[in-house]
């Protein structure tokens, strides 16, 4: 059976404060400072990562960017935010179970995190590692800031629960309604080279990422690129 929750009232059941900040999982000081971007420029293989966003009360999903991943085999990274988790447990718990993806934490509620509290920003990322856990029984490796915006004390706060912050260094330019599948086609094809870490979305707001996905996956792999986790991709 499927049970929905509130977002408040799935954090009470799994025992989190909504106001809490911080859970159990948390470190006591932080394990990585180190940041991500890209992987190694003399391996010829690449990392695709999908941002699961959940600004707002009720985030989307493309189902037909997992289909694509599954059906070409293609390994990536999926980060998710703590609201989409919450609206769908059921998927969240068979992507965690998939040899083929890594999951990552994206907050809880994809805010701009240079303008909350202390409090709220260990909130933002606490909460997404105690649901996760809660709903997998696993815990996450990386986490990537929403809007990529990055401060000193957002990965200090991401190394305290343990986890290494993981940017990007081509953006696909999903989220831009101006983008066509054919532009996406052409510009991720073109951009990509060794140790690129590429950012898309399954949120229904990479306005055409899966019909460009199958194209981008092939002409990649005639390139010659490996698809790879970003757990998986070999650094400098």
């Amino acid at each position: 059976m499927n049970i929905q929750f509130t977002s408040a009232a799935f954090l009470v059941v799994i025992g989190i404060s909504p106001s809490s900040p911080a859970n159990k999982f948390a470190h006591s000081a932080p394990a990585d400072t180190s940041i991500i971007r890209n992987g190694a420029r003399h391996v010829h293989e690449i990392a695709l990562t999908f941002d699961a966003c959940s600004p707002g009360r009720h985030p989307g999903f493309d189902r037909r960017v997992i289909s694509v991943l599954e059906s070409t085999q293609t390994p990536a990274t999926l980060f998710l935010g703590g609201l989409w988790m919450i609206r769908y447990p059921s998927v969240t718990r068979r992507l965690a179970a998939s040899p083929l993806f890594e999951i990552g934490n994206h907050t809880y509620s994809h805010p701009h995190l240079s303008r909350i509290s202390a409090a709220s920003l260990l909130h933002q990322i606490g909460s997404v590692d105690s649901i996760f856990h809660s709903l997998t029984g696993r815990t996450m490796g990386y986490f990537r800031p929403p809007y990529g915006e990055l401060t000193d004390s957002v990965v200090n706060a991401a190394a305290s629960f343990g986890l290494t912050t993981v940017l990007y260094d081509l953006p696909s330019g999903d989220p831009d309604t101006t983008f066509t599948a054919e532009r996406l086609v052409s510009w991720v094809s073109r951009k990509a080279r060794n140790g690129s870490i590429i950012v898309m979305h399954m949120n229904g707001r990479g306005w055409h990422t899966a019909e460009a996905l199958p194209t981008i996956i092939a002409n990649l792999r005639a390139r010659g690129f490996r698809f790879v986790t970003v757990g998986r991709l070999q650094r400098e």
